[in-house]
C-alpha cells in the first residue's frame, strides 16, 4: 500500500519543509535522519509518513512492536492484538471508526503536518 496516495499532492517545497521539520537532512546522495542511511525524497517521506501514522495510531491504543530492517512498522491493537503491519492496523482502525481509510489517513496525516508548521494547537 503506498500511503503517499492517500495523502494527496504536496509540493516539493513542502515535502522539503516536512522532511527537514522531522529531524532529516540532504546530502549528496539523498536524505537521511538517525535511523536511515540516504534514500531519496520519495523513500524519505514514506518513512516520515510511517512514523507519523504509528506514532498517531499509538495515540489510538495501537502499539509499537518494531521495526524491520527496512523500515517498516509492525503494530499491535491493544495489548493483546496479534502483531500486524502499518497498512493493515489503518484499515481496522477506518472500520472500528466507520470511515474510508483514505479519510482516516488524511486526517493522520494533517494532524502530523500542523504539529510541523507550527499550527496544531496546545
Amino acid at each position: 500500500m503506498k500511503l503517499e496516495r492517500h495523502v494527496g499532492g504536496l509540493s516539493v517545497a513542502r515535502k522539503v519543509n516536512y522532511l527537514r521539520a522531522r529531524g532529516w537532512r540532504e546530502d549528496t546522495g539523498g536524505w537521511s535522519n538517525e535511523r536511515f542511511r540516504p534514500v531519496s525524497i520519495q523513500r524519505a517521506i514514506h518513512h516520515q509518513l510511517t512514523d507519523d501514522l504509528s506514532r498517531a495510531l499509538c495515540g489510538l491504543g495501537w502499539q509499537v512492536v518494531g521495526y524491520s530492517p527496512r523500515g517498516y512498522v509492525q503494530l499491535r491493537d491493544g495489548e493483546q492484538g496479534a502483531p500486524c503491519s502499518l497498512p493493515k492496523a489503518l484499515r481496522i482502525q477506518a472500520r472500528r471508526e466507520r470511515r474510508p481509510v483514505a479519510e482516516l489517513t488524511y486526517v493522520l496525516f494533517l494532524a502530523a503536518l500542523l504539529e510541523v508548521e507550527g499550527g496544531a494547537p496546545t
